[in-house]
């Protein structure tokens, strides 16, 4: 009974291990195939995915080489990607002939099954692919054919039994010894087989949709070259046909200027609800009222309303029905009800395999040209008198220049009959310093711009230039020139322009008399300053002499009497440092401050001035010294750069607490020096950073701390004339940090090596 309950126990032990056994080989197996199918989904990576694939099978089958073998439409193959052991040769790269892999294999595969080799010299192994095998030490192998379904992709294939695709095969090979393949190793492989299939077709997916996407844009440019051609003749097909007077023509061209809205939809359905609009340019919004996002997914029909013609409409769909071009012209409405005239043409857009995939519109608002054509035909008058009675004028010039129509009002303006100035060059009436030059860097000359001879006139702003009265003085004008073809198909340019004399006059005066309320207020504020900073001072050292001269005690005991006298001589310190301060800002701004840069041994001289400003601050706070970098000779002006330092230094002194140490940090850089000067104070509120470099202003944190609002503007100055730049970040109850950064074209000069 003993022996049967034991027996009993290690039965039931073995088979519960026989079961984690499974489950575990069944949870790795899970774990593999969801590995290898989330690195299909993260990237389009076929080679990366392929080369996952056979690392993670040969390590977790054990196996001696996995491959996989890619099949080609002339029967031959080659190993594609492998992970073998390294005592074994390698079939990376290798082609192989059609022999290796009869046709009789090529269907068997195809229709998913699998082939296990236990040992190649069992006796239902072809004797040919076991000799053939062996020369590769395989003894075993494992062969699952990796099938795309229906590799076209369309309805026309799978009608036709074209189905699966037998892409290529997964091969696992054992070389040290025959090997019994179990069913879920066999099953293991057929799933990852199947995932690599979907990696394949993932990635050719994402090739092809590339290919398209680059035969679209090649497509549309092209598209948008034919438009631009029809275009350009049907504007010509208008102006022969209207054969109106070259006058009324050019008086059409003034008031009507109209922009072009170009729309791209899907190529179907032609029925309702119709093709979806897929772009709309910024045209098509200041026409119609509709933003993109109010119009894409939706169709064209959004614009009609009662008044659109129908039999325009159905023009329209005739021609979408045939892909043929068509343009029409009707009443559309905009996105708040108002009608407008509409003016399109529709042109289709094919792929490369022929099929008409999308239709291009281009549309213009010709409510304009509609209002001005019944005006013109109503009273050709009212327009002739728009023009010769506006205070502008309006010029017509040849591209050389020459006037040929200006409008009468040149009259009112400049004294000038119109036969006193057509047939002239505009040149000869325009200031010759104005003629050739440019107002700012980069802009094209005004004769250029004023006869439109740059390459996108279009957007160039207004231009104003000297333009001689009759009565020989000088005029300032503001001008706009627009190029255009007439009806003789000749290029010319509209230029309109009015008279801002006055305007320019009163402007100056404007900024003269804001100038001389801003100097005003700056006087006002600095005696303001002067007065309070002179006073306490003066008030200081006041009352000190008055102790001295009036108390023998004080007088004779030596601590009393020095520390009046030291009073008295911070008090006359601090006046001549703000007086300097003062001088130094109005030679900066008069141009007369002096700049003689020398060359300077920078870190000596750095660690100098900290040790005089550390015994100066009676040694609290703490103030540290470093250097970083290759030091060496630097050319500065050692003046400004005291000023620099002294300036830095006794503000972070000033507004930081006694037990909160101040860092100067010296580094030389390959492209200069930076000096910054960081301490742990009371910081500057946001509102005053704008305001750092403004003379008299200081932080409205600063309570009753003492200062001028002066010190970084000295520091400004002294920095600009080094050419350098200064940055201050600061964080209120944290501290601020100034960097000064002096570059190499007028610092550094040579190299001495570290300075110690």
């Amino acid at each position: 009974m003993l022996l049967a309950v034991v027996w009993f126990v290690r039965r039931s032990n073995l088979r519960r291990r026989q079961m984690e056994l499974v489950l575990r080989q069944q949870t790795d197996r899970e774990r593999l195939v969801k590995q290898i199918s989330q690195q299909i989904r993260k990237t389009l990576n076929l080679s990366e995915v392929l080369d996952t694939t056979v690392k993670e099978v040969q390590q977790f089958l054990g196996a001696d080489r996995v491959l996989i073998y890619r099949l080609w439409d002339d029967g031959t193959g080659c190993a594609i990607h492998e992970t073998v052991l390294p005592s074994y040769p390698s079939v990376l790269g290798q082609t192989f002939p059609e022999e290796v892999f009869p046709q009789q294999y090529h269907q068997a595969y195809s229709l998913g099954k699998t082939r296990t080799i236990t040992n190649v010299e069992q006796t239902d192994v072809e004797s040919c692919l076991a000799d053939f095998v062996k020369q590769f030490g395989v003894q075993a192998k494992l062969v699952v054919p990796i099938i795309q379904e229906n590799r076209d992709g369309t309805e026309a294939s799978s009608e036709a039994g074209d189905r699966s695709y037998l892409w290529g095969l997964l091969i696992a090979h054992q070389c040290s010894h025959p090997r019994q393949w179990d069913d879920w190793e066999v099953e293991l492989m057929q799933q990852l087989a199947t995932q690599v299939a979907i990696a394949i077709q993932q990635s050719e997916f994402y090739t092809q949709l590339q290919q398209l996407n680059n035969q679209l844009e090649q497509r549309v440019q092209q598209r948008t070259t034919e438009l631009a051609t029809a275009n350009t003749s049907l504007r010509s097909e208008i102006a022969e046909r209207q054969r109106q007077a070259e006058q009324v023509r050019l008086l059409q061209s003034v008031v009507v200027n109209t922009n072009d809205a170009v729309i791209i939809t899907e190529a179907e359905p032609i029925d309702r609800p119709g093709p979806r609009i897929l772009y709309v340019n910024e045209a098509f919004t200041r026409i119609t009222g509709y933003s993109p996002d109010e119009v894409l997914g939706k169709t064209p029909r959004i614009l009609q309303g009662p008044k659109t013609d129908q039999v325009e409409l159905q023009r329209v769909r005739s021609a979408l029905s045939n892909w043929e071009s068509v343009t029409i012209e009707v009443i559309n409405y905009r996105k708040d009800g108002s009608e407008f005239w509409n003016e399109f043409s529709l042109v289709p857009v094919a792929d490369p395999q022929g099929w008409y995939t999308y239709w291009i519109a281009v549309q213009r608002d010709t409510s304009g040209r509609k209002i001005v054509e019944n005006a013109l035909r109503q009273s050709e008058g009212r327009f002739r008198s728009l023009i010769e009675n506006a205070l502008d004028i309006v010029m017509i010039l040849e591209p050389d220049g020459t006037i040929v129509y200006v409008s009468p009002s040149v009259r009112k303006v400049l004294g000038y009959a119109i036969s006193d100035l057509v047939g002239q060059s505009i040149h000869n009436f325009i200031h010759p310093d104005d003629w050739s030059s440019t107002h700012d860097l980069g802009e094209s000359p005004l004769r250029d711009r004023l006869t439109c001879r740059i390459s996108e006139p279009e957007i160039q702003p207004p231009i104003e230039f000297r333009h001689r009265h009759c009565d020989a003085s000088w005029r300032i004008l503001e001008a706009v020139s627009q190029p255009f073809v007439d009806s003789t198909e000749k290029l010319r340019t509209i230029v309109n322009a009015r008279d801002i004399t006055e305007r320019k006059r009163l402007d100056e005066i404007r900024l003269a008399l804001e100038r001389e309320k801003e100097l005003s207020e700056l006087k006002t504020r600095f005696f303001a300053m002067a007065s309070h900073e002179f006073r306490t001072p003066l008030s200081t050292a006041l009352a000190a002499a008055q102790v001295l001269e009036h108390s023998q005690p004080t007088w004779d005991n030596t601590e009393k009497r020095l520390r009046n006298l030291h009073r008295i001589q911070d008090s006359v310190r601090n006046m001549v440092q703000l007086l300097d301060d003062i001088l130094t800002i109005n030679r900066a701004e008069t141009g007369k401050l002096a700049f003689n840069p020398q060359p300077l041994a920078l870190e000596p001289y750095c660690q100098q001035f900290v040790e005089e400003m550390q015994l100066s601050a009676g040694g609290q706070p703490l103030l540290q010294f470093k250097c970083f970098g290759m030091a060496g000779l630097v050319s500065l002006d050692e003046t400004l750069l005291r000023s620099i330092l002294s300036n830095l230094l006794s503000n972070a002194i000033k507004y930081s607490p006694i037990d909160r140490p101040i860092g100067l940090t010296l580094a030389f850089r390959s492209n200069g020096v930076t000096i910054q000067v960081q301490d742990q104070g009371i910081g500057i509120p946001l509102e005053d950073q704008r305001q750092l470099f403004e003379p008299f202003h200081r932080g409205k944190n600063v309570r009753t701390i003492p200062g001028t609002g002066l010190g970084l503007v000295v520091v400004k100055k002294c920095v600009d004339l080094h050419q350098g730049t200064i940055e201050i970040t600061s964080v209120v109850g944290a501290g601020t940090t100034c960097l000064v950064t002096l570059p190499m074209e007028s610092a550094i000069v040579s190299s001495i090596g570290t300075l110690s």
